[in-house]
């Protein structure tokens, strides 16, 4: 069998030496596009899976179901679930579930303390947001480097650039503090429509290029199509932080 599925607890996390984070890992969490999650759920290769509960995070609903029957050697989704690329250099960290502002520290914590235990060498970070980019340095993607070099050839997003995602805000903090590697892969975008990715509301067009993005860069392969049909059920109690923060504050 070539998959692996391995379920572990919050705390104390068990390391028998079956399971260790590669030296890249890729996030994808449920930004206000849900294009990230989409994108790197649509990742097309040999998997080992590791699902880890958060106590803290309550009894969380996913926010992205694929309509397709599962593949018996596969996992079904969870809220927090990493996943091993076989054969490959690459880990990819899916947070499945829409946050509210008070509950992203717990799960930024959690990736720092797996960044910081398995000596991870470079986090990328997916990201569909809304940003306030000025008219002289529009691109369909950003890049932008704390503590490392580039994955990519994107252009960089002006660090007094303004954003509000809680989650995205406070990751940013804790990678400054524990001096994790990390580069952002931002795309400018609007909220998501519930259901499939659509044109209309650009999500398909966000997992498109993050896709490509990270194909380009890496050759890691996807199903475009299994990623756009992939149903968003959001989170109809979540509401919009007031939190404002910038990509280097």
């Amino acid at each position: 069998m070539p998959y692996k599925n391995v379920v572990a607890q919050y705390e104390p996390l068990e390391d028998k030496g079956e399971f260790k984070l590669r030296k890249t890992v890729f996030l994808g969490y449920t930004d206000v596009a849900a294009g990230g999650i989409r994108a790197l759920l649509g990742i097309n290769m040999k998997k080992e899976f590791l699902t880890i509960d958060i106590p803290e995070l309550g009894d969380v609903k996913l926010a992205v179901e694929s309509t397709e029957k599962l593949d018996p050697r596969d996992q079904p989704y969870a809220p927090f679930q990493i996943w091993n690329l076989k054969y490959e250099l690459f880990s990819v960290i899916l947070v499945n579930t829409k946050l509210k502002a008070d509950k992203c520290h717990y799960v930024c914590s959690k990736i720092m303390d797996l960044c910081t235990r398995w000596c991870v060498d470079k986090l990328v970070v997916l990201s569909a947001l809304r940003l306030d980019v000025s008219m002289d340095n529009i691109s369909d993607i950003y890049e932008t480097v704390i503590n490392d070099m580039p994955l990519t050839k994107c252009p960089e997003l002006s660090g007094d650039t303004r954003m509000n995602d809680p989650f995205l805000s406070t990751l940013i903090q804790m990678v400054q503090v524990e001096y994790i590697p990390t580069c952002f892969l931002l795309i400018p975008a609007h909220r998501a429509c519930l259901g499939e990715a659509r044109e209309t509301d650009g999500s398909k067009q966000v997992i498109k290029t993050f896709q490509q993005t990270i194909n380009t860069a890496t050759k890691i392969s996807f199903d475009q199509e299994f990623s756009n049909n992939l149903i968003y059920k959001g989170d109809n109690d979540q509401k919009d932080s007031n939190s404002v923060s910038m990509i280097y504050s």
